[in-house]
């Protein structure tokens, strides 16, 4: 099991401190040799939280931090990450900017969005800029003023774009939910229209960016989770949005309204292995979920496996070619078996996810 190491314990204990802001439990797992916190820094960047768990080594009694090289490199590396969020800040409310001068108001997803839910939002590794556009038409001009700045873009599977304007990675798209499930569509757009008025604003230098409402934003990460976990597998990090949201907005959810979505959505019983693994591994206060913890649900098997995959199943040395750079190979298989891994608790997805993607990629 994850726990049963010292360095997976230890790790555990530096990112629930770091996650929440609090003291390192599990104090027996320390002083770590030099070999352990080798292994328990190349874990934190795997699984891409290695900023939140730098933030959980500062509560340690200076007898049982890393060795000062190690240290040192650490710190370097924080230092980046925390000026990758500052130049993606800036990228974010240049682009606010650009749309509202085409007068588009497009709806930002994940991200710095959710970052702003942290303790510390300059410690969450950063990936790339989502914008969600809910009408065809001001997705297709916004793809056409992109264009007409000279930058070229890049069709994705699921009604999406893809390009690079500062060297920063953007999407659009028009979808706002990772549901595969074709007999909830009509479901999911009426949601979305009643969520609307309880959308969030969110100032990044002094431009005004809008965020899903509270209980929109949960079924949008968790569901991306979910989708994630159907291909190639997922980091730490995305749990930890999970449940930096739940704690977030945990008083402006409508509880009842959540647990109808991920019911009708067909998601539900994989909701409850998500909420006991954010609780009993993350150390997220149970009374931040929208429903009673299911205390006699096994979450160990999804985290064995979000633990070996790593981010983006990028690290799983099950699946690695080493030879030709790392990248991933038996795709095949991998699909294969997370479709029978996830089929028990989200039948409809698991099953409508592959037939989507193929429909999308063909169709173009």
């Amino acid at each position: 099991m994850v726990l049963q190491g010292r360095v997976g314990k230890a790790f555990f204990s530096l990112l629930r401190a770091g996650l929440w802001k609090q003291g390192v439990d599990m104090l027996g797992c320390f002083p770590l040799s030099e070999e352990e916190w080798q292994a328990l820094y190349r874990i934190a960047r795997q699984q891409t939280v290695e900023g939140i768990v730098f933030d959980g080594i500062q509560s340690l009694e200076p007898t049982l931090l890393p060795p000062r090289k190690l240290l040192l490199l650490w710190l370097v590396r924080v230092e980046k990450l925390e000026q990758r969020n500052r130049r993606m800040n800036t990228v974010l409310a240049e682009q606010a900017l650009f749309f509202d001068s085409c007068g588009i108001k497009p709806v930002l997803l994940k991200g710095q969005g959710i970052a702003a839910g942290y303790a510390e939002p300059l410690r969450r590794v950063c990936g790339d800029i989502d914008w969600y556009f809910s009408n065809k038409e001001d997705y297709h001009e916004a793809n056409r003023q992109i264009r007409a700045k000279g930058i070229e873009w890049n069709k994705m599977a699921g009604n999406s774009i893809w390009y690079r304007w500062r060297n920063v990675e953007i999407e659009h798209h028009r979808n706002i939910f990772d549901i595969y499930n074709p007999f909830v569509r009509g479901y999911l757009k009426e949601f979305e229209q009643e969520e609307q008025p309880r959308q969030l604003e969110l100032l990044v230098q002094e431009q005004s960016i809008i965020l899903p409402s509270p209980t929109a934003q949960l079924l949008q990460v968790n569901a991306h989770i979910l989708k994630h976990l159907l291909s190639f597998g997922i980091g730490l990090r995305q749990l930890c949005d999970a449940a930096r949201l739940y704690s977030a907005y945990h008083t402006q959810i409508d509880a009842d309204r959540l647990l109808a979505v991920y019911a009708k959505t067909g998601i539900l019983k994989w909701i409850s292995v998500l909420h006991k693994l954010l609780v009993d591994y993350l150390g997220m206060p149970s009374d931040n979920l929208p429903l009673r913890r299911d205390t006699e649900r096994n979450a160990d098997w999804m985290m064995e496996e979000i633990w070996t995959a790593g981010n983006f199943g990028f690290h799983d040395g099950r699946y690695v070619d080493i030879q030709n750079g790392g990248k991933r190979v038996d795709k095949k298989k991998r699909l294969w078996n997370n479709f029978l891994r996830y089929l028990p608790y989200a039948p409809m997805e698991t099953i409508s996810f592959p037939f989507i993607h193929l429909f999308s990629r063909i169709s173009g």
